[in-house]
């Protein structure tokens, strides 16, 4: 492997996957051989893995993917209770390569019948809906999977891979960081060495936002919701400072008027961003600096619609129902311009009129504030209404999101639970 650079760009002493691609590669040298992986699925999206994901697609035509999405049953090994993918890979040295085939399963075969039965109807089934109920077969262009982009795997609905790709290259977007913003890694960085819980109203404490789950902001407009102060504070620093301690001045100069999650349970979390017109800083929410508050609140906006949604969602670190995002992914997200002055009208207009408004959790489904987000941003970009509205509702379904298997739904299985 040491004299392989290609393999050498990601490899990394912590983790043994760079050793199996190289086993792999050495192993598969004649035609037409195979390599199957099981890899966790989150591998496939996350922004560390892109050198490893395009050095295997230069490889091998990546034949096969196949994910299982029924909550519970999201494990291709044993003894790991995180989502893993089957990654079939095929040495092929002529021609061009045909798409990669993504195997989207509803359930897991639980005996040898079934597993035959599987195999029967995937041999049967080239792309769509596969027989007997278990899930759905689509296709990925192999120039896709050759740039790195393997994200159909960590989606039920293809439609919603397609569409989250779409907004992740819109043309009448730029990314967060190419509009000159950058989001800042503040009290989540830091440990009980710089800043410290405190108690309201102490000296020298300042708020943050904080909790971000079910209990915790509940509304696209930022609600502080903790105190800290400085770990060890010198009150003659303080006087001299203007009555502020100068270590919290220098993280201050971090805070912004919007927040973005720096990682939340896809279920139970409601908001993926929010907006003030005061700035602050989080613990589990990173500032973005640059925007002035009506842009601020404009972003906040989008990024709580479908199509910011889709984008935050396809570059997940961690594991799928609790995604971890750092800052270098997230200023890749695409957004609307907020200094162009329709579209800011019209997406900071619809923040004022949704501010009060409380937001289900992710997993709750439709609601009166996602409709008005998602027909705020069609207006503003004219795009089609309608078809937000049939991405929203995909969004909703996806079983990472509404924490039940595709189709199910909570009121039938409470049913067969109570016996009814």
């Amino acid at each position: 492997m040491s004299a392989d650079l290609s393999l050498m760009e990601f490899s990394d002493k912590n983790s043994i996957g760079p050793l199996f691609v190289a086993l792999a590669d050495h192993i598969q040298k004649w035609p037409d051989g195979v390599v199957t992986m099981i890899n966790p699925t989150i591998a496939l999206s996350a922004t560390s893995g892109l050198r490893e994901r395009q050095v295997l697609a230069e490889r091998f035509h990546i034949h096969t993917v196949l994910t299982c999405h029924q909550p519970g049953n999201i494990n291709m090994s044993q003894q790991t209770s995180i989502n893993e993918s089957i990654v079939v890979m095929r040495r092929q040295t002529d021609g061009p390569k045909p798409p990669t085939r993504i195997v989207h399963l509803d359930k897991m075969p639980v005996d040898e019948n079934e597993v035959e039965d599987l195999h029967r109807c995937l041999r049967e089934c080239l792309q769509g809906q596969i027989s007997n109920g278990w899930g759905e077969v689509s296709q990925w262009p192999a120039k896709r999977m050759v740039e790195g982009d393997w994200t159909p795997a960590i989606w039920r609905s293809p439609r919603l891979a397609e569409a989250a790709r779409n907004f992740a290259s819109h043309q009448d977007m730029r990314t967060i960081r190419e509009h000159g913003f950058s989001c800042e890694a503040t009290l989540q960085m830091m440990d009980k060495k710089n800043f410290v819980p405190a108690s309201p109203g102490s000296v020298g404490s300042f708020p943050i936002i904080d909790s971000k789950g079910a209990d915790g902001q509940k509304t696209v407009q930022s609600t502080p919701d903790a105190e800290w102060q400085p770990t060890n504070p010198d009150e003659k620093e303080r006087v001299l400072n203007d009555g502020v301690y100068p270590q919290v001045q220098r993280l201050l100069q971090k805070a912004g008027f919007l927040l973005i999650t720096s990682g939340q349970r896809t279920t139970t979390a409601r908001l993926t961003a929010v907006a003030d017109d005061n700035k602050y800083v989080g613990r589990g929410w990173l500032p973005i600096t640059g925007p002035n508050a009506q842009e601020a609140k404009a972003i906040a906006v989008f990024l709580n619609s479908t199509a910011g949604r889709l984008q935050l969602l396809r570059n997940a670190g961690r594991t799928l129902e609790f995604p971890q995002y750092n800052p270098e992914p997230l200023e890749g997200i695409r957004i609307p311009d907020p200094r162009n002055a329709h579209i800011r009208a019209i997406l900071a207009d619809c923040w004022e009129r949704t501010k009060g408004m409380e937001v289900p959790q992710f997993r709750d489904g439709e609601c009166e504030v996602r409709r008005l987000w998602d027909e705020a941003v069609a207006d503003a970009m004219g795009w089609d209404a309608e078809e937000l509205a049939r991405l929203r509702n995909l969004l909703h379904n996806e079983p990472h999101v509404r924490g039940l298997g595709y189709n199910q739904y909570a009121d039938e299985i409470e049913g067969v639970e109570s016996g009814e």
